[in-house]
Order: C-alpha cells, then structure tokens, then sequence
C-alpha cells in the first residue's frame, strides 16, 4: 500500500531509501527501493532517470498475510517499475511477476515477439535481429530466451543492448504421429513395373 507521502517511482524511491540503508540504527528492509541487480541499483548514488521507459524492480519486506487475500504469508513485495517516469505497478509475491509488469509498461508488444533459444554459436545474434523489430535491441528491448535447464528467472542486463533476457518454457511437447505400418507397393522398385 502506497501513502500520500511516500515518494512514487522508482528513481525517488530508491533515492529516499539510501539514507535509510546506511544508517545501521534503522531497518531499512521495509522501505521500497530498487531490487539488488536490476537496472538503477546502487548502495551509494541515486539512480539516474533515463530519457525513456526503462524497466526496473522494487522490492521491501512484508513478512504478513498476502495483498491479494489468499491467506499466505509472503515475506517480500515486489513491483514492477519505471527509471523513465513514476509508474508502478501491482504488489505481487514473485520477482519474474514485477518484471514482466514492468515490461509491459516500458516494452509493449513483448509478449507477442518470438522465443529464442538459448545464446549458442556465432550467428545467433543476426538471428535475434531478423527475428526482432528494428532497433528494439537498441532500446533496451528485452528478448523472450527459452529456458530448458533448472535457473528460468528472467536476467536483467543480459540481453544485448541491456535489456531484460525473459525465461520462456519450452512449447509443449505434441502427441508422436503413428506412422503407417503397412508396406506401400512400389513397383519401380520391385521390378513388377507395368509397361
């Protein structure tokens, strides 16, 4: 829950959390400030607002029984949120939630883009440019990356460009295809061929 006198966005956020982080005699966990690793992070200088849209995460301690009514107990809150301007998303329980709520802010249209398998051999940069709208990649535009192996959160600063690399399942595997298990006559190949 956001009061009126709590500064909105993640830039004035992280920057009104600082002073509470290095004064040991507070605890700083329930302030919201930009999560460890994702762009705008630092434990000694403000984030800088960018020009444009640019996703972020904001996390603080909760430790009390979920926003949504579901009765869990979750112990951090995490939002989706914007370096470029004060939006925020909705309160949610997982990391991956918030960034994918911020991507649809800052990156609309991502969702819709294709998967790409993991980063393997020499070309598969071109093949994420032909694949992806121009200058996406430039703009900070996440990549949608399919995750095969155990770590499938998405990766800030890990695409090229800066952006977010985003885990995608793998599609599901389709019911094998009977083969016909009757032999086809061939007569060109028997012999038998007709004149």
């Amino acid at each position: 829950m956001t009061t009126l006198s709590e500064p909105r966005g993640a830039v004035a956020r992280h920057t009104a959390y600082l002073p509470h982080f290095w004064d040991k005699t507070k605890d700083s966990r329930s302030i919201w400030g930009i999560s460890w690793g994702h762009p705008g992070f630092a434990h000694r200088t403000p984030p800088e607002p960018t020009t444009d849209h640019r996703p972020t995460v904001l996390v603080r301690s909760w430790d009390r029984p979920a926003p949504d009514g579901s009765g869990e107990t979750w112990p951090y809150l995490h939002r989706g949120a914007c370096l470029g301007c004060t939006w925020e998303g909705p309160n949610r329980r997982r990391t991956d939630e918030a960034v994918e709520d911020a991507h649809d802010h800052s990156h609309p249209g991502w969702r819709d883009l294709p998967a790409i398998p993991e980063r393997r051999g020499r070309h598969w940069l071109a093949h994420v440019q032909r694949c992806y709208p121009d200058g996406w990649l430039e703009r900070g535009g996440p990549i949608r990356t399919i995750r095969t192996g155990i770590e499938k959160r998405h990766k800030p600063g890990a695409a090229p460009g800066g952006g977010y690399d985003l885990g995608v399942q793998p599609p599901k595997k389709t019911a094998p295809v009977t083969a016909v298990s009757d032999l086809l006559p061939f007569p060109e190949l028997d012999g038998t061929e007709t004149a």
